[in-house]
């Protein structure tokens, strides 16, 4: 299993990772509470919930869904069956609603846990909803899947929130399977970042890599290699681990940033956030994280969200928490904001408080928590 889960690509196996220890809190779908009681709920009974967005004074949320009982392929350890179960609910002025329905999801065969579908979203206009869709497998795996799932998995999409109706952006794990910069063909797209004029700069998780998409066209800007490190799972000898860029937000400065979640064996404290100027090699802005998913600015202020603060493998689940994350040339690391969660995933932030989504790696009880940054 260990050797297995070193050379997995993608977000996909760390959630397959955490789904396996979720503790007790998490069952019967309800989230743990954070320690901490500066916070309240603002979404509540979501599946999957990942990225987070603000558009009109209205919250969204992408919710990767439950997968499904129907068609399966290889997914991150084990295999990863198809539903219509994703969506997006919009809260608006308290009242919640599910603006988008019927996505395409995958989930682990049985449980139903550690979904992968609609990943990060951006409001455009009034009525479309852009979506990053995950696959977290090969991209040749897609033609085992049914006809929605090919045209939604691995894309990045447009949803007329009105119709429903939906056009291909750009096809990710096409570029995937073209370019594959870093290990095996592998896609999982997730976080998301407009720049204007209807160019889009993406992670892919599986890819390990950081795309611009303008037009349907698709170039890498950046790609984040695999490093050597040490853990009690894997013994006193280096093991290779995947770094798995998961988020993308573009800084005060111009310059996009990068969280990284790193994959097996999870090594606690060497997550990174990179910063990253097109045409230019990418450069360490933060280090000293772990399993990091989503990035937001607020000012010059960066804050990250921790998906697990003792590492996906820790036997106590994924419990993690909001951190603000200071450079390396301060000399600090981070400081967390709110810690305890459940499985948190996706952070914006609004009018001064951050919005958090909680309970990523199972398919119910999912929320979004509103945290005051004072």
């Amino acid at each position: 299993m260990h050797k297995t889960l070193i050379s997995a690509a993608g977000l996909s196996a760390a959630l397959v990772a955490a789904s396996a220890t979720l503790p007790a809190q998490a069952t019967g779908g309800h989230a743990a509470a954070p320690r901490q009681a500066a916070f309240h709920v603002v979404a509540q009974g979501l599946h999957g919930p990942r990225g987070v967005t603000f558009a009109h004074g209205d919250l969204y949320v992408a919710e990767a869904g439950q997968g499904g009982d129907g068609a399966c392929i290889a997914g991150g350890e084990g295999p990863s069956c198809f539903g219509r179960t994703g969506s997006v609910t919009r809260v608006h002025h308290g009242h919640q609603r599910r603006v988008l329905k019927r996505l395409a999801s995958l989930s682990n065969q049985g449980t139903h846990d550690a979904p992968i579908g609609p990943s990060d979203l951006r409001v455009a206009g009034r009525h479309t909803i852009v979506l990053t869709m995950g696959l977290g497998g090969a991209p040749k795996e897609r033609r085992q899947l049914p006809k929605v799932g090919q045209r939604q998995l691995g894309h990045l999409l447009a949803f007329d929130a009105r119709t429903g109706r939906a056009v291909s952006l750009a096809d990710l794990a096409r570029h995937e399977r073209k370019a594959n910069p870093v290990n095996e063909p592998n896609s999982d797209p997730t976080g998301l970042v407009g720049t204007g004029r209807g160019r889009f700069v993406v992670t892919d998780s599986g890819g390990n890599d950081v795309v611009s998409t303008r037009m349907r066209a698709v170039r890498t800007i950046a790609a984040i290699h695999n490093r050597m490190g040490t853990s009690p799972l894997t013994g006193p000898d280096p093991v290779p681990y995947e770094s798995v860029p998961t988020d993308v937000v573009k800084g005060p400065d111009g310059a996009f940033y990068v969280s990284e979640l790193t994959g097996f064996p999870f090594i606690p404290g060497a997550a990174r956030v990179w910063r990253i100027v097109p045409g230019h090699t990418p450069t360490v802005w933060a280090s000293g994280l772990t399993n990091v998913t989503s990035l937001a600015f607020a000012g010059q202020r960066l804050y990250a969200v921790q998906i697990a603060d003792q590492g996906l493998a820790d036997a106590g689940g994924p419990i993690g928490s909001l951190r603000r994350v200071f450079p390396d040339v301060s000399g600090k690391a981070s400081r967390p904001i709110a810690s305890g969660l459940f499985a948190p995933y996706g952070v914006a932030i609004h009018r001064g408080a951050a919005y958090v989504s909680t309970g990523a790696v199972a398919s119910t009880g999912g929320t979004v928590i509103k945290v005051p940054l004072g």
